[in-house]
């Protein structure tokens, strides 16, 4: 049932489980922290697996929920016992509300690094071997849960917490900024390590990092006593702080690992939508460019030429044909050119339509040398002008005009309006993928503007 079950269907039920466990556990007299720690991490696992996250992830996923949820639910059961004054229906309500919020929590970390912030849900069934891995990890993780609360039962640690020991170290501001800041640096060099596929090594350096730091941590805290600084070192006290520490670091690290995670597989998905809308944008500029239409109109132009025996005028056209493929060839994987190389670009192909059409139309360009230094996507600028011969008429009584100018921030298109009698088709690609491609690479629009009387398309220098 789980393997086809929606996520929000997965967080009800154990959170109706988590009630029963109290339910049950309260009704025996038995302890449930044991048991809500079991089903929290078979909840996170499950939704981890569904989302189809990696296992380091979901390993990463476990230690801190886990640890978030014993925190929020402590709280949390203190907060309702002023407001409920039985405490059967406090740990029920706690217990419920804590659930929801930790698989809630999970499916929007999901989100984060998801395609267009949609999860696809996954069959279980097709992850068997990651199953099995994390199986394995979350075993070793419940084993040290277990042998961390069958330690803090033992007499040696009777009448003590380790959340005592624990927000005494997080209540000091020097030892957590020292904690945070060495994870960030320890998580960024073993992240570099982990990109040559030493998972192996990677776990053990976070164990080992992990293991010193809190060391050191529980010997500064064991000699500091009441503002006074003490050489000898009780092992009681020092094993005590050790194991707080342990976990405070413990969660620290995994919180920065999870937040580092986030954010890079956030900047490769960046990185895989910038390449598909090249790849499309591409596509659609070749195919405007290497169309029937445009070869078909060129060859027709050039044999006129040759037939004419204009044959300077037919050399110098073939060389401007060629500087064209050249730079389309040239730019075919740059994401952006400077503006200057488009404009010369774009006269290029001017010079070409002044040979079929002389005196049809007018071009004139209004672009300050600050703006020339600024960046476009490649072919943009000449696929917006040919775009203004392809859908207007271009005759010597009327011409078409064409001004491309710039502002600090964008570069404008226009030209006046003026309708042929048989209307052009078009499907419109070209300036989609113009739209997609900035606002991948930008998030800024391409704003278009038509009137009766215009039409002017202003895209972002970069």
């Amino acid at each position: 049932m789980l393997r086809t079950m929606k996520s929000s269907g997965v967080i009800h039920l154990f959170a109706l489980l988590h009630a029963l466990v109290v339910i049950v556990c309260q009704w025996a007299g038995m302890d449930d922290a044991l048991t809500l720690t079991i089903f929290t991490m078979t909840m996170t696992v499950i939704l981890c697996l569904k989302k189809g996250m990696p296992i380091d992830i979901i390993a990463v996923m476990v230690i801190v929920v886990n640890v978030v949820g014993f925190v929020v639910g402590t709280l949390g059961a203190g907060v309702i016992r002023h407001l409920v004054d039985v405490e059967v229906a406090a740990r029920i309500f706690s217990t419920v509300l804590t659930t929801e919020l930790l698989g809630w929590t999970l499916v929007l970390l999901s989100r984060l690094t998801s395609k267009k912030n949609r999860v696809e849900e996954t069959d279980l069934s097709r992850s068997d071997s990651k199953l099995r891995w994390t199986l394995v990890i979350v075993g070793v993780i419940l084993a040290l849960r277990i042998g961390a609360a069958m330690l803090f039962s033992s007499p040696l640690y009777a009448g003590t917490s380790v959340m005592e020991f624990a927000w005494k170290i997080l209540s000091s501001s020097p030892a957590l900024i020292t904690y945070v800041c060495l994870s960030i640096i320890c998580v960024r060099r073993l992240q570099r390590l982990s990109q040559s596929g030493h998972k192996l090594l990677v776990w053990l350096g976070y164990m080992a990092f992990v293991s010193v730091i809190s060391a050191v941590g529980a010997w500064c805290f064991s000699i500091t006593r009441e503002g006074t600084i003490s050489i000898a070192v009780e092992l009681d006290t020092f094993l005590r702080y050790f194991i707080a520490s342990f976990l405070v670091e413990t969660t620290i690290c995994c919180i920065v690992i999870l937040v580092g995670s986030i954010f890079s597989i956030r900047k490769a998905m960046q990185l895989e939508r910038i390449r598909a809308a090249q790849a499309q944008y591409r596509y659609a500029t070749l195919k405007q460019q290497v169309n029937p239409h445009f070869l078909f109109n060129s060859l027709n132009t050039l044999d006129g030429l040759v037939c004419e025996q204009r044959t300077e005028q037919a050399s110098n056209y073939i060389h401007k044909l060629a500087h064209m493929y050249r730079y389309m060839l040239r730019c075919e994987d740059e994401a952006l050119v400077p503006l200057r190389d488009e404009i010369e670009f774009i006269k290029e192909y001017v010079a070409l339509q002044k040979v079929r059409f002389a005196n049809g139309f007018e071009i004139s360009y209004d672009v300050p040398d600050t703006a020339m230094r600024r960046m476009v996507v490649p072919c943009a600028v000449q696929l917006l002008v040919e775009n203004s011969f392809k859908h207007n008429a271009v005759n010597a009584a009327n011409p078409l005009r064409i001004l491309i100018s710039a502002t600090d921030d964008c570069l404008i298109i226009k030209n006046n309006v003026l309708p042929k009698y048989t209307r052009a088709t078009s499907t419109g690609l070209g300036q989609k993928y113009i739209r997609e491609h900035y606002h991948t690479l930008s998030t800024q629009d391409v704003a278009i503007e038509s009137t009766a009387e215009y039409y002017r398309v202003a895209i972002p220098l970069l």
